[in-house]
């Protein structure tokens, strides 16, 4: 599967909560940041889904940028994410970057951040 094909998965998992896709996904070693400075773990990550302390209704891609070579990659999307986190609804304009390594079960997540979008031009 091509770095670009993992992170279109990736997308489609989070939208559907799918944690069996998710964990296939995230390394085991995986971090994450997110757009209050916290830090999680891919557990940390999975467990909101599974749970229901997160689903994603919506997340459209506005614009995807991959770079790979032979062991890494990164990907940096920009998306409008619509989502119910503990309860309450939330609309944001995040950008996602991605570091992926390359493993014997595919391409994996090892670090993301999430930050607020810069707002585009009028």
């Amino acid at each position: 599967m091509s770095l670009l094909a993992a992170e279109r998965a990736l997308q489609a998992a989070q939208r559907a909560g799918d944690v069996d896709a998710l964990g296939a996904l995230l390394h085991p070693r995986c971090v994450g940041a997110g757009p209050d400075g916290s830090v999680f773990s891919r557990e940390d990550d999975l467990e909101s889904y599974r749970s229901g302390l997160l689903r994603v209704t919506r997340l459209e891609e506005e614009s995807l940028d991959v770079r790979e070579d032979a062991a890494s990659g990164t990907t940096r999307l920009v998306a409008a994410v619509d989502a119910v986190q503990s309860g309450t609804a939330v609309s944001a304009r995040l950008v996602y970057t991605r570091l992926w390594v390359r493993a014997d079960e595919g391409w994996q997540v090892l670090a993301a951040t999430l930050a607020p979008a810069a707002e585009t031009a009028p």
